[in-house]
């Protein structure tokens, strides 16, 4: 409860101290402005987003009610971030410095109060993690959902998640793991089907998630780009296409036109894969904005600890492989998926607590080595 309280505190000192962020990060008026249509009309204005955040900005109210819940659902980051380090490691050390840097790691604490739908997002990807370790598979398929409602990415992940976590977490039998599959899919066909409903209206065909993926792509890997970032105007525009008015053509056009460049520029997608790679996980961000010497300070000095910590703890949980092997799987997809799109700062977020438990282990595992008494051999006479 201390630690819950803390990260409470912190969260309302930093919304009272941060301004609105809304001129920098455009997402936070296109996912009120989703809010405000999906009530009034009931369906998404917004072809590129999920439905999950708008809908909690809707039922809570833009303003103090969405900051109030943004900041609940950090706070069960935090309480997840230690229950997820001790139920994989059952070091009761490590999982209280886990949680205390979650309470107290400034871009969380940031993304938190400024109206963006990570905080909803990485919350439900954390309680699906921690429910998979602790072998609850129904519960974590429902939180594999709802994340995917809230970020479509996760989609790619989570049917491999179930696998490997049944097979290779758990042991279980191919029948067993099966079984499990299949009671995601059921639950992943139930929670989505309103949303297909919705898509449907407003298409006038199935469409499973959204139709900005073919955009996405399309930013990431067309002659345009030089940055791997993903800026209308800077690193692609959509002129050639806006004749297209039918929205799900057009994403299929973007799709194709994004798919042809990749194979007709093999060493330009690779090249533009690299700058992604090094703009998700360099230490500070590439957002002019965000340039001062105070936001470098407090952004590379947050991360690079949490970083070099999280590799130290990696290496001394490297016999572990088995039963870290989905937290890797997703790192390493994740990062690759951002490689082949768009690539920044923002999108390692999702990323940075699983280091953030890394780091309090290997905190945990070089104090108790300090502190251990040293064995004496025993005297003879």
């Amino acid at each position: 409860m201390a630690i819950a309280g803390l990260a409470v505190l912190v969260r309302i000192v930093a919304s009272r101290l941060i301004p609105d962020q809304s001129h920098l990060l455009i997402d936070v008026i296109d996912y009120r402005e989703s809010a405000t249509a999906l009530f009034k009309f009931g369906y998404m204005v917004n072809w590129y987003q999920m439905p999950l955040y708008p809908l909690l900005i809707g039922l809570a109210g833009p303003g103090a009610g969405q900051l109030a819940a943004d900041i609940l659902l950090s706070v069960v980051l935090t309480w997840s971030v230690g229950s997820l380090t001790f139920e994989i490691f059952a070091d009761r050390s490590a999982a209280f410095l886990a949680a205390i840097a979650a309470a107290c790691y400034p871009p969380l604490i940031f993304i938190s109060v400024v109206g963006l739908s990570e905080p909803l997002f990485i919350a439900l990807v954390f309680l699906a993690f921690l429910n998979w370790y602790r072998g609850s598979f129904t519960f974590a398929a429902v939180f594999s959902v709802l994340a995917i409602l809230t970020r479509p990415v996760f989609d790619l992940f989570a049917p491999c998640l179930v696998l490997l976590f049944a097979i290779v977490v758990h042991r279980q039998s191919l029948r067993q793991a099966s079984f499990r599959l299949l009671t995601y899919v059921l639950i992943y066909c139930a929670i989505m089907t309103p949303w297909w409903i919705s898509n449907y209206h407003a298409y006038g065909q199935f469409v499973r998630l959204t139709a900005g993926g073919g955009t996405a792509l399309y930013a990431g890997n067309n002659p345009l780009n030089r940055t791997g970032g993903g800026n209308l105007y800077e690193d692609y525009d959509l002129k050639g296409f806006v004749h297209l008015q039918d929205r799900v053509e057009r994403d299929r056009a973007l799709t194709r036109a994004a798919v042809e460049f990749i194979v007709d520029n093999p060493g330009r997608f690779l090249e533009l894969a690299w700058l992604k790679f090094v703009r998700i996980w360099r230490p500070w961000p590439v957002n002019a904005g965000y340039s001062s010497f105070g936001v470098l300070v407090a952004t590379a000095g947050s991360f690079l600890p949490v970083l070099i910590l999280g590799v130290v703890g990696i290496f001394l949980k490297r016999r572990m492989v088995r039963r870290l092997s989905p937290i890797y799987l997703f790192a390493l997809g994740y990062t690759a998926v951002h490689m082949v799109v768009v690539g920044t700062i923002r999108y390692r977020l999702p990323l940075e607590p699983f280091l953030i438990i890394f780091a309090a282990v290997a905190v945990s595992e070089i104090w108790g080595i300090l502190v251990r008494p040293q064995r004496r051999e025993p005297v003879t006479h």
